[in-house]
């Protein structure tokens, strides 16, 4: 008479026994958790550069770095200054204000002692200028000569020691950039899924009979 081997037993809910997949590799989970906190934090930044752009582009604010003390201590050196566009009439003694130099070789950033209106000024649009007596907070004097404007920038606040870390960016821009194509390939970068074999339950190495396991037949 022909045997066949018994039929694999079912579990609780009626379904055959079947191992478990194996897990990932200890060392797949953390190449994985790092990939999701690269990629995490490079969308954080890439939304806070956006949205500073955004700021600066909607409400005329611009940012300048500190180069010298004659503001100290209120604004030291190294501090990074955001200004905000404003009209020269609109300034008043006693603001901190950032102007063009008069040979317009950077920029200058003091305190105004005295705001005088000074009519129209040719080459200005029309604007509504004013002659502003600038000087540092650290300096004993005004400054040599007064600057005819139609706008400034008034500051709003400042972050000491930002603008030496800004300062160090734009002189290492290729360093820079590296770091981000380096950071960018990490967090893309595919990882092959590494396992760990995970030992059978019972259930299904019952299943499966165990080696050398034999079916009894009848004659």
């Amino acid at each position: 008479m022909t045997t066949r081997p018994p039929a694999a037993p079912a579990d609780a809910d009626g379904a055959d026994a079947a191992e478990a997949p194996p897990a990932p590799s200890r060392g797949t989970r953390v190449l994985l958790g790092a990939q999701r906190v690269l990629l995490d934090v490079a969308a954080v930044v890439g939304v806070v550069s956006l949205v500073a752009v955004v700021l600066c582009l909607l409400f005329s604010v611009r940012p300048a770095i500190v180069l010298s003390g004659s503001m100290a201590p209120a604004i030291p050196v190294g501090a990074l200054t955001v200004a905000r566009t404003v009209p020269a009439d609109t300034v008043r003694v006693g603001d901190v204000v950032t102007v063009p130099r008069h040979q317009r070789d950077g920029l200058v950033t003091h305190r105004v002692v005295q705001a005088t209106p000074a009519g129209t000024v040719a080459g200005t649009g029309g604007g509504a200028a004013v002659e502003l007596t600038l000087q540092g907070d650290a300096n004993d004097e005004p400054d040599a000569q007064p600057y005819t404007v139609t706008e400034v920038g008034r500051v709003l606040w400042t972050v000491p020691q930002l603008g030496r870390a800004v300062a160090a960016l734009q002189q290492h821009v290729a360093l820079v950039v590296a770091v981000l194509v380096g950071i960018t390939a990490l967090a893309t970068f595919p990882v092959r899924a590494g396992t760990t074999p995970r030992r059978s339950p019972p259930a299904a190495r019952r299943a499966r009979g165990g080696p050398g396991r034999r079916t009894a037949g009848s004659s």
